[in-house]
């Protein structure tokens, strides 16, 4: 049998949260599914907060015994590589031995799906997500059985595989407001910007035109995820032969942009960007912290940028 994985602990616990209901259905009877030879989904909300909560202390205190109390005598488990486990005092194992080699580790759900098969034994489907004290979150997909065992249910099967990786799109979509067309006139020059996505949603290419009193310049950036750094980052060119790379980080409406730049005459800028959204029509700019070669240099006054195409 292959060692005992962190992600083990998530699928058996949020095979907990997305089905217990016995404190709530204990003695009652039976009620048999609607429609005839069909089986019935429900929403996946089938657990009060109640019972979550109980889970997640059991959960956060380690306590392998009281969790392993959910699962069935003949209780059997499949890990994503395969591996199988049997019976619920080998469960109880296994999650003390997870506990005790990842202490403080956290626990969020998704339940995706829970359906009625028969009176007695219910499905669902979901994601957990393993977040240790120390190191990075893990995903996996889960899919349960629980049986009726008098007033109470008990888990009889549990199998989970590895989640797919998220979507460019779905760390970028954050971002999708800023699509179509934006210009702002400061000082002696205007910039207009022309933001679309591209790759299957998986970038948003910006086109950029700075026209002054006496030249024009154009730029090309470039925003994606990283997977690697778990971040947005952008990269960025402009027609004089300059070039450069940021990075994003969110709070709320404010995106913090580190930039780091080469211009084209060798020399270095750094500058920390913030990008405020007003409304899905305007947001502003402003650029703090600048550096050239090191040296500090004048923040640049906010300057709002309004849409003049395009829509979300």
């Amino acid at each position: 049998m292959k060692p005992a994985k962190l992600t083990l602990i998530s699928a058996l616990f949020a095979f907990s949260l997305a089905l217990t209901s016995a404190a709530s259905d204990a003695g009652a009877p039976p009620q048999p599914p609607t429609g005839e030879g069909k089986n019935q989904s429900s929403p996946p909300d089938q657990t009060t907060d109640n019972d979550a909560q109980q889970y997640e202390e059991a959960y956060n205190k380690g306590d392998a015994k009281t969790l392993a109390g959910f699962y069935s005598d003949d209780v059997d488990y499949i890990d994503q590589d395969g591996a199988e486990v049997k019976g619920r005092d080998a469960m109880e194992g296994l999650l003390a031995d997870n506990f005790q080699q990842n202490p403080g580790a956290k626990l969020a759900i998704t339940t995706e799906e829970v359906k009625q098969l028969t009176p007695n034994v219910r499905l669902s489907r979901g994601l957990a997500t393993v977040t240790p004290a120390n190191g990075a979150a893990e995903t996996t997909m889960y899919t349960a059985v629980r049986v009726r065992k008098g007033d109470h249910w008990e888990i009889s099967q549990l199998n989970e595989r590895k989640a797919p990786p998220p979507s460019a799109y779905s760390k970028l979509e954050v971002l999708g407001w800023l699509a179509g067309t934006w210009q702002d006139t400061s000082g002696d020059q205007t910039v207009q910007s022309k933001i679309n996505w591209a790759g299957d949603k998986n970038f948003l290419v910006r086109t950029i035109n700075v026209k002054g009193d006496q030249s024009t310049t154009d730029g090309w950036e470039i925003i994606g995820w990283d997977p690697v750094r778990q971040q947005i980052r952008s990269w960025i060119f402009d027609s004089n032969g300059g070039f450069g790379e940021s990075t994003w980080v969110n709070d709320g409406e404010d995106w913090l942009i580190r930039a780091s730049n080469v211009l084209p005459d060798g020399s270095r800028s750094t500058a920390e960007n913030v990008l405020t959204k007003v409304d899905d029509n305007k947001f502003t700019w402003e650029s703090q912290n600048r550096t050239l070669n090191g040296e500090p240099q004048p923040s640049l006054d906010k300057i709002e940028v309004q849409r003049v195409a395009g829509s979300q």
